[in-house]
């Protein structure tokens, strides 16, 4: 029941955030920006929607490949895409990775480390989006933001830093072992151990880690590109350093599992933030709602690979 209350709590939501946005919006002038939308930057926003996939991919697969496991490129990128496809209909880039790690798992991989190859996948998107977005900030923001918003990613980004380097101080990964594992089942704490260790094994890896946080800034330029298309196919010419200070926070916004894959708050979000450079409502509203379009649209394909998430046959040994 608490399953299907969560999720109808988010579509309350998300269709509370949308209502709330096209009214102030007006959804005849919504209706008449899409009408004039330019097909040929709807095109090239799909062709770089597509292109982040395959470089997401790539992501993933330097991290499966450290820890052993190494699979066609082609494949992961069937399972990239079918991941994208369920999980557009999910409140949270999380059931992404379930999906992706429930598809390996069934496909015979070694749970601990398929567990602990997707944890770090996130947590490194998670903390390179909150790094990049202060940077930008710092950079570019002067006065265009308001002094709450800056303030907030900033804090937030510093306090996931120190996490991260608490997590790695032995001292603290002691003390943690010691105060939190036995709390758990005899199973759950075995394997907890296995894939905090699994985890904690790319530390060791430095030059991977390097390229991967190269791959990482070049997957932020490719959506800082679809973001241009998006603007350039609603008529509107926003300079890209200016969607590389708004769009990050957009982000980090979306991030919040409060709604169905995004809706209504990635649109509040387009509103909010885009009006900071003078985008109207509408216009903001468009560009939200063809980047739903085109991201769905290339997640589609996805449908067709369903057989690699729930028909994968195990692996031989």
């Amino acid at each position: 029941m608490r399953i299907f209350a969560s999720r109808w709590f988010r579509w309350l939501v998300s269709l509370g955030l949308l209502t709330a946005v096209l009214w102030w919006a007006d959804w005849h002038s919504v209706v008449g920006v899409l009408r004039e939308v330019d097909p040929v930057w709807v095109a090239g926003a799909a062709a770089l929607a597509l292109l982040d996939r395959i470089v997401l991919t790539y992501r993933w697969d330097l991290l499966l490949v450290v820890r052993g496991l190494c699979l066609p490129f082609s494949r992961l990128f069937r399972l990239q895409m079918a991941a994208n496809f369920l999980g557009s209909f999910l409140p949270s880039s999380l059931g992404v990775d379930a999906i992706r790690i429930a598809a390996l798992v069934r496909a015979g991989h070694p749970a601990t480390e398929v567990v602990a190859t997707t944890l770090v996948d996130r947590a490194s998107m998670v903390l390179a989006t909150f790094a990049f977005g202060s940077i930008m900030i710092v950079l570019l923001a002067g006065t265009r933001l308001p002094g709450d918003v800056a303030w907030l990613v900033l804090v937030t980004t510093g306090a996931g830093a120190l996490a991260c380097l608490a997590f790695f101080h032995p001292r603290v990964r002691t003390w943690t072992a010691a105060a939190l594992l036995p709390k758990l089942p005899a199973g759950v704490r075995d394997r907890v151990a296995e894939v905090g260790r699994a985890t904690l094994a790319y530390r060791h890896e430095p030059r991977l880690l390097l390229w991967v946080g190269m791959i990482t800034f070049l997957l932020f330029v490719i959506r800082l590109g679809f973001a241009k298309a998006v603007t350039m196919a609603c008529g509107v010419d926003v300079a890209f350093l200016d969607l590389a200070l708004v769009i990050p926070i957009l982000w980090i916004v979306v991030m919040i599992p409060i709604t169905v894959g995004g809706i209504g708050l990635q649109e509040a979000g387009y509103v909010a933030l885009m009006g900071l450079l003078g985008i109207s409502p509408a216009v903001a509203v468009s560009m939200s709602v063809i980047e739903h379009v085109v991201s769905r649209a290339v997640s589609l394909p996805g449908a067709f690979f369903m057989s690699d998430v729930v028909g994968a046959p195990p692996r031989a040994r």
